[in-house]
């Protein structure tokens, strides 16, 4: 187990590594100059000199590259260029509610996922209802969903607030939407994992047995059959981290997601890399939580690592 803990925290570190290098480049690609950001579209031409040559932008790209990293690995993210703070207080600020948002977005995509799929599963025939929801479900972009939420559940029917903050009532109808979105990736998986366990030698044994149903169901076709669904909540953590960004804007939820929005609209360098490096190191850790967590559940998947 020691030697499968240091070999995924060195893939980690390469991972996060290699997301860090490459966004960076990336940076330098994206149309729109820092200086005139911060400066304003009437600033002369030796004010923006000036400004660059305060920010260190007219080094080259390795240069830059390196200064950074060595920055990282003294856990300084930077100042941003627009509100002259540092980087890692303005995402800690904005970091609790970003999680709150995704962990209560994933539970719900689980829930939801794992109660239709095992209805869909101990069905004969699959559900042609079920089936019609997960795929208009899956048609809407997270955003659209959002706004449709919005529009019903906030304006029409006012069960829910408009306008932006963290409370428990304003968490409802974005978590909702990231949970709806997700959903039917969660019961398709569910579905066929049941299936599966129920065909399985093992529950036929069971059966055999005389063990009660509920029993038989519990301890050898749910506990198979959500296995996969662990692997997978590692997965969508990342994909949850990237539509945080939209359901935070249309929201007004004050996350890194409305952070990184702003920044990408002033070219802010700093505020953008430091996103990106802390939602990399957030998927890392997440999937390395979810695969022991499977391996304490399940425990054929033990022997890959022995």
């Amino acid at each position: 187990m020691a030697r499968y803990l240091t070999l995924r925290i060195g893939l980690g570190l390469i991972t996060i590594l290699g997301v860090v290098v490459f966004t960076f480049v990336l940076m330098f690609l994206v149309p729109g100059d820092p200086a005139r950001a911060i400066a304003g579209p009437r600033a002369t031409p030796q004010v923006l000199a000036l400004v660059r040559e305060n920010l260190h932008l007219g080094a080259s790209v390795p240069a830059q590259l390196w200064s950074y990293l060595t920055g990282i690995a003294q856990g300084n993210l930077g100042i941003s260029y627009t509100q002259d703070a540092p980087v890692n207080q303005l995402i800690l600020d904005r970091l609790p509610a970003t999680v709150a948002l995704g962990l209560s977005g994933l539970a719900l995509s689980v829930l939801l996922g794992a109660v239709a799929g095992v209805w869909d599963g101990l069905r004969r025939r699959r559900s042609a209802v079920l089936a019609v929801i997960n795929v208009g479900f899956l048609s809407f972009p997270p955003f659209s969903l959002g706004f449709i939420l919005l529009l019903v559940f906030g304006y029409k029917l006012r069960l829910f607030p408009i306008t932006g903050g963290t409370s428990a009532g304003k968490l409802v109808l974005p978590a909702l939407t990231l949970g709806l979105y997700g959903m039917p990736y969660y019961a398709s998986v569910v579905r066929d994992g049941l299936q599966d366990a129920l065909a399985a030698p093992y529950t036929r044994t069971a059966v055999a047995k005389g063990l009660a149903r509920q029993h038989i169901l519990v301890h050898h076709v749910l506990r198979n059959a959500l296995s996969p669904v662990l692997t997978m909540v590692g997965l969508d953590f990342a994909i949850l981290l990237s539509g945080v960004v939209f359901v935070e804007d249309v929201f007004s939820w004050p996350g890194i997601g409305e952070l990184q929005t702003q920044a990408f609209a002033d070219v802010d360098r700093p505020v953008l890399m430091g996103t990106v490096v802390v939602a990399a190191v957030l998927v890392v850790v997440a999937t390395l939580v979810v695969d022991l967590l499977r391996m304490a559940l399940d425990p054929r998947t033990r022997v890959d690592i022995v």
